[in-house]
């Protein structure tokens, strides 16, 4: 079969395995421990005090759990598009004790199922508002659900390490099914973020030397560019992931404006994170020993931080 007669399949959201991802944001040696546990302090001193709250992409329930735990919720309602985030979000309510305080619920953060000005507070992180597009519908979706000088707070990744109009990635990664798969990524010069990737014959030559390769097994992925050429050849599929949009502070900030929200004020964070990721062994030790500290001083921080130059961007916005 010809490249040209292979259908391409769109995909809407990346295949994640939701028990690992459960154990990676609870593990102090991945970044998102650390962006996260920052994120739910944040969460907690803007909205803590209110009774009625939407987790937009609560994933496994995180942040939902913290702000039932130290907040005055009395009742949250989280809501995630994948299921499988969602299965395993009630269990964990289950075992803290918490399903009569959180209710989950699977549905697209663009169409939400409530009621005209019924939310109080809604929180976002993990970059689940990038995956909304267009974000213009959903800004107005989620005003349209929150009361009068409801409050909004959002956490999403401010994607400097991503140049506009440029490919930013190409290399091989290892599906949940066991194929490999050569993805390319791209980030337009409208910051729109896209995926293709080109599933390889099980068979091939290519497919059987990634899956050898010491690196990919450990890894499950590899930075490898690849001829394209002699990958069409050995492509069995094509798929190709929805656009993502990553809007900077400012972008951010005009968004909801226009939107009609007021006291918009983007702020910055991520340093913790970075810290992680520049490898420093004898600031990672101290941070691990006392990581409620860690969250607590970068908490102090965010205020005096540059969203701009920031690695990871917080909004508040207030219905006006």
């Amino acid at each position: 079969m010809g490249i040209s007669s292979l259908k391409i399949r769109v995909e809407r959201f990346p295949s994640y395995d939701v028990s690992k991802w459960d154990k990676k944001i609870d593990n102090p040696s991945d970044p998102n421990f650390w962006k996260y546990g920052v994120a739910n302090l944040t969460f907690l001193e803007y909205i803590g005090d209110k009774k009625l709250v939407l987790d937009l992409g609560c994933g496994t329930g995180g942040s939902a759990f913290f702000l039932a735990e130290h907040g005055t919720a009395e009742w949250i309602i989280a809501v995630d598009l994948l299921k499988d985030m969602i299965k395993v979000a009630k269990k964990n309510a289950v075992k803290k004790g918490l399903e009569q305080k959180i209710c989950f619920l699977v549905c697209d953060g663009r169409y939400l199922p409530f009621r005209d000005s019924c939310f109080e507070a809604l929180m976002s992180r993990g970059d689940a508002f990038c995956f909304l597009v267009p974000l213009k519908r959903t800004v107005q979706e989620l005003k349209r659900m929150m009361k009068p000088k409801g409050v909004i707070i959002l956490e999403i990744d401010n994607r400097l390490d991503w140049k506009p109009g440029t490919i930013i990635s190409k290399g091989f990664q290892k599906r949940s099914d066991g194929k490999v798969v050569y993805v390319i990524e791209t980030f337009t010069t409208k910051r729109n973020h896209r995926t293709l990737s080109y599933v390889l014959d099980p068979n091939g030559r290519i497919s059987k030397k990634v899956s050898n390769d010491s690196e990919f097994l450990e890894k499950g992925y590899k930075a490898w560019e690849y001829p394209l050429q002699k990958i069409r050849k050995e492509t069995a599929e094509i798929r190709r992931g929805v656009a993502t949009h990553w809007p900077t502070a400012k972008g951010l900030c005009t968004l909801f404006k226009k939107g009609g929200f007021a006291e918009v004020q983007a702020m910055g964070d991520g340093l913790l994170m970075k810290l992680l990721l520049d490898d420093n062994e004898a600031v990672i030790k101290m941070m691990k020993e006392e990581p409620e500290m860690f969250f607590e001083i970068e908490r102090r921080l965010i205020q005096h931080v540059n969203p701009q130059k920031a690695p990871t961007i917080i909004l508040r916005a207030t219905v006006s």
